[in-house]
């Protein structure tokens, strides 16, 4: 338990209703999308980089474990503190300090919500590449703990293909600032992109300085339906193998599109096996020119129907029934453990289908859908209860799927991280030697391992 002379230190430096120490206050603070569960001694919200670092100074003289924190949108358990520690919540550092369209940049606190930070950038006509799922409510520096994206990765990339520079206060409680305000740079180490993908092992982020980039004033979005996962899997090759990079380019499994048509009544034919939905965009004197190029390529694969958006209303009918795939697998009962693993685009053929042969073998139910022009699938194990959920049988499915993974020269993850969860497997891809260079590296960054302690490396 906390003692009551360190409360008194956080109250001298925080405002009293920015201390949560009761425990109906701070349980929600203790578990992340992971659905795990741990309850904090206190929650910390501080709103300057000041506070975090006397917070930092504070805990490293008295030993005090700390997680940082955004909105808690994870799915690994990464914003979860361990026993007797504490949870520094970064929500109220929610300032857009500066956008700047001259150097394409945008400098933001971490505790900026993703879309708020779109929407802003909308105005003025830009964008900031990454999207993921959660846009509407993760904030940017959950985004850059663990380096997610979304569907526009595809072109755009990840954080961290569009961050320039961050500033963060390390285990010590001193300040840092790495990167640069140029698109060039290479005085010293690249701290910058050590940083992200963290998963706030080596620091605690204040500010982070963004890449942005114009909007184009077109999109074109196309659903591709096809009898078989070979076919599917080949056009996806063919995208991906010709000029015209897609916006977006998503793929959708048999067990997929049998969800989404309960959901949305007979969006896919009968006997529709998996589904491609693409995006390009582009001004819009050019768009046609690239539609038809990008039809080019698919008409030359096998495939059962082609569907253009014409509109707004039809774009939106295409993607609700991508994005109604989370709501049908929570109506199943919500017993699935959720991974995101990555496959380089020309084995993804082999990959799914051997997900199929997995999925017989075990008598587990896998739907696969996700960023397939990443080659980061979303794949899902369904059960019927907790208990399959935890048996041997399901660990021996997941430990299959892993292995698989790396023979295929994939990794673990592609945007949710590596947290608690998969903490475990992390040996099955990263070497002993290379392993323990990054623990050394933690160690110069948190030599005491109080900022978020058993997790990641």
């Amino acid at each position: 338990m906390l003692k009551k002379k360190h409360i008194k230190f956080f109250e001298r430096l925080l405002p009293k209703d920015y201390i949560y120490s009761e425990p109906g206050d701070c349980w929600a603070y203790g578990y992340d999308n992971s659905k795990i569960h741990v309850m904090p001694e206190c929650v910390l919200f501080a709103e300057n980089k000041t506070q975090v670092q006397e917070i930092v100074k504070y805990c490293y003289l008295n030993n005090i474990p700390i997680t940082s924190r955004g909105r808690g949108t994870g799915n690994t358990g990464g914003s979860v503190p361990i026993d007797n520690s504490i949870v520094l919540s970064l929500e109220k550092m929610n300032e857009v300090i500066e956008i700047d369209i001259e150097n394409r940049l945008a400098i933001v606190q971490p505790g900026v919500i993703n879309k708020t930070l779109q929407d802003s950038l909308k105005k003025i006509n830009f964008f900031w590449g990454p999207d993921p799922s959660s846009l509407d409510y993760s904030t940017i520096g959950g985004n850059i703990a663990n380096n997610s994206a979304g569907p526009r990765a595809i072109k755009y990339g990840t954080p961290r293909d569009n961050i320039l520079g961050l500033e963060f206060v390390s285990g010590t409680g001193d300040l840092h600032k790495t990167g640069v305000k140029t698109s060039k740079g290479v005085v010293g180490l690249d701290l910058t992109r050590i940083f992200i993908g963290s998963e706030g092992v080596l620091g605690i982020l204040t500010e982070a300085t963004l890449k942005i980039l114009p909007l184009n004033d077109s999109i074109k979005t196309i659903e591709i339906t096809f009898d078989n996962i070979d076919d599917a899997s080949q056009c996806i090759i063919n995208l991906m193998t010709q000029p015209i990079a897609p916006y977006k380019l998503e793929f959708i499994d048999k067990e997929s599109i049998k969800l989404i048509n309960t959901i949305k009544k007979n969006h896919y034919d009968k006997n529709t096996n998996s589904a491609v939905l693409l995006e390009i965009d582009g001004q819009s004197e050019y768009i046609g020119f690239m539609l038809e190029k990008i039809l080019k390529v698919i008409k030359e694969n096998n495939h059962k129907r082609i569907t253009i958006a014409e509109d707004t209303s039809e774009i939106d009918k295409l993607w609700a029934a991508r994005k109604s795939l989370s709501p049908a697998l929570r109506e199943l009962g919500g017993y699935k453990i959720n991974e995101d693993i990555v496959v380089p685009i020309s084995k993804l053929k082999e990959f799914l289908k051997s997900l199929e042969r997995i999925s017989k073998k075990y008598n587990i139910k896998i739907v696969n859908f996700g960023h397939a022009g990443n080659g980061n699938i979303h794949v899902n194990l369904l059960f019927e209860t907790e208990e399959e959920k935890k048996s041997e049988n399901s660990k021996k499915c997941l430990d299959e799927i892993f292995n698989l993974v790396i023979k295929l020269e994939g990794t673990l993850s592609g945007e949710h991280g590596i947290g608690v969860i998969k903490k475990q497997y992390i040996k099955k891809e990263i070497d002993k030697n290379t392993l323990k260079l990054m623990q050394d590296i933690k160690k110069q960054f948190d030599p005491k391992n109080i900022l978020n302690p058993n997790k990641s490396i």
